[in-house]
């Protein structure tokens, strides 16, 4: 992977922070290669982790017997698991690469709170950026679910 603070500047959920705070919070993570076809997470299991993908496309996808939906795409600059942040509770979806390969950056809860204490600013930020994102899924949720 080449310079993460650069392609961290893309990430939605790093929308106005510092390149100095992107740094520290690059330095948490853990970057994994997924390849077409792996599962990432898996619907009702519990998590501890947000995932932010670097690079590739990966799917949004619920199962209800044998047939799976596809509920969105996902790409680079976008992030996952961030209700695991908040509580912490079982995966709402299971996440599928559906690119040839991914690479995502992995971050631990506990880690990123800690971060949280030390640098406000970064928490404040980073949970209005989590709180925007998850109110336009909501929302389009909302409309595709009264068409």
């Amino acid at each position: 992977m080449t310079d993460i603070p650069s392609t961290l500047r893309a990430v939605e959920l790093l929308t106005g922070l510092a390149k100095e705070d992107i740094q520290a919070v690059a330095r948490l993570g853990e970057i994994a290669t997924f390849h077409k076809e792996d599962l990432i997470v898996q619907k009702g299991d519990r998590s501890d982790e947000l995932y932010i993908i670097l690079s590739g496309q990966v799917d949004v996808i619920t199962q209800a017997g044998e047939n799976e939906t596809s509920l969105v795409h996902l790409g680079a600059g976008q992030s996952f698991g961030e209700m695991a942040l908040i509580d912490a509770g079982p995966r709402s979806a299971s996440i599928r690469c559906v690119s040839s390969t991914a690479d995502i950056m992995i971050i631990k809860r506990d880690d990123l709170i800690a971060l949280w204490d030390k640098k406000c600013h970064v928490g404040f930020k980073m949970m209005s950026n989590i709180a925007r994102d998850l109110a336009f899924k909501l929302r389009v949720r909302n409309i595709a679910t009264t068409m």
